[in-house]
């Protein structure tokens, strides 16, 4: 009878080891294209042409200043990310992302990825509340500005590039640059006090890992084809403005991908004193006759999910059908930092910039989590939709976000050193 060893006790197991030539080196990247940036400016940077970038080393730090007279801008979302109306990654010249509303996006992310402890230890970092005082967990979101206030961010810098499964062989990549575009100051502060008359960023840079291992890995890297495939995911964003009516409303989005792995969407805040597009509340409910209505997406003909979700039977489905979107419902590390005020926001609640409204619809579109190539759903090159049926209607111009989690792939061509990105 044969015996199989657990691998806690197999001491025969051969351990992989780094090449000799091996080195990693932290990189302190700075705009090529100016030191001060302002509203409707881009910034722009370019990652260096050798080893390997390490994808989850990347972060971005900056210094700002504002210019204001009195301590009361709110700077609304995430306040690190909220100055970033865009972001870009060109590989050649050639644009193979682009991530509208960025910061509506990393201020969701945020909200979905980190629990409520790993906000407050993250706080001066991703900048939230002030300087002074002691927070509260209610003040783990927004930005109130003392008078002239200069400080310092530092968040990640979430990509297509960030989030490669793999080291990514730059040496065999054309120059790849990352762009970043200034918010205007009217989007990044409550419009119904004061803002600040001038937002400037300074000492900005793009820090990330890169491995060198050698000229003999590089050509072994080389010798695997003509091109090799690097498994990515990443997110698009696209906004529809448009009243809610009574009864049934669809909205339509061109956005088509070939594996379409979760939906979400984002319905903003018309409200005086709210937060927007950063806001996300349901539509279909006041504060005096609550709920009314359900959502669900259409991708391809199907809709998902299936049952629609419902904020007039059950409202708290909606949560968990996030989780689902998000990972699994019972995996422990899939937190938010969302409570029950800000879930239950309604399309007449008056959000403020510490209590932003978060109810977030999403649903996974997976065929199966596993590491299989595209586990997706293909959009099967129709655009998606997405649905609410609503007992009320609300007046005014709602933003309506639609955000895509897909599934990329990176085609590299090692010969001619040419790049695309397939999703």
């Amino acid at each position: 009878m044969s015996v199989t060893l657990p691998t806690t006790v197999n001491y025969a197991d051969k351990l992989a080891s780094l090449p000799d030539a091996t080195q990693s080196i932290g990189i302190a990247s700075a705009p090529v294209n100016g030191q001060t940036f302002t509203a409707g400016q881009i910034i722009n940077f370019d990652l260096l042409n050798r080893g390997f970038l390490v994808p989850d080393s990347m972060y971005l730090s900056y210094t700002y200043t504002s210019a204001n007279a009195a301590a009361t801008p709110q700077l609304v979302g995430c306040p690190g990310y909220t100055s970033f109306s865009r972001a870009e990654v060109q590989v050649g010249s050639v644009t193979i992302e682009s991530i509208n509303n960025y910061n509506v996006l990393m201020h969701f992310l945020t909200n979905t990825t980190l629990d409520i402890a790993q906000k407050y230890g993250l706080q001066s970092a991703y900048g939230y509340n002030a300087n002074t005082g002691v927070p509260s967990l209610e003040q783990l979101d927004g930005r109130l500005l003392a008078i002239n206030e200069t400080g310092s961010f530092s968040v990640p810098l979430m990509t297509v590039l960030s989030n490669a499964e793999k080291l990514i062989p730059l040496f065999a990549m054309p120059q790849i640059r990352i762009n970043l575009t200034v918010e205007s100051i009217n989007n990044m502060f409550n419009s119904t006090v004061t803002i600040p008359t001038a937002w400037t960023l300074s000492n900005l840079e793009l820090r990330y890992k890169i491995v060198d291992m050698g000229g003999q890995v590089e050509d072994i890297v080389r010798s695997m084809g003509d091109k090799i495939y690097i498994k990515s995911q990443s997110f698009a964003t696209s906004t529809a403005s448009s009243p809610l009516a009574s009864g049934y409303n669809e909205f339509v989005y061109n956005q088509r991908f070939a594996s379409v792995k979760s939906l979400f969407g984002l319905n903003g805040n018309t409200t005086a004193n709210s937060n927007r597009i950063f806001d996300s509340v349901d539509v279909t409910g006041t504060t005096a006759g609550g709920a009314t209505g359900d959502y669900c997406f259409n991708l391809a003909g199907v809709n998902y999910p299936q049952k629609v979700i419902s904020a007039r039977v059950n409202k708290t489905q909606a949560l968990q059908e996030l989780r689902s979107a998000m990972g699994s419902v019972f995996d422990r590390n899939n937190n938010f930092a969302i409570n029950s005020i800000e879930f239950l926001a309604v399309s007449d609640t008056a959000c403020g910039y510490q209590a932003p409204g978060k109810f977030y619809v999403g649903t996974s579109t997976e065929r199966l989590n596993s590491n299989s190539l595209l586990t997706g759903v293909s959009t099967q090159n129709s655009p998606i939709s997405y649905k609410i049926n609503s007992g009320i209607s609300v007046a005014g111009t709602t933003p309506f976000t639609l955000i895509v989690n897909y599934d990329a792939l990176f085609e590299v061509d090692t010969v001619n050193r040419q790049v695309s990105l397939k999703c």
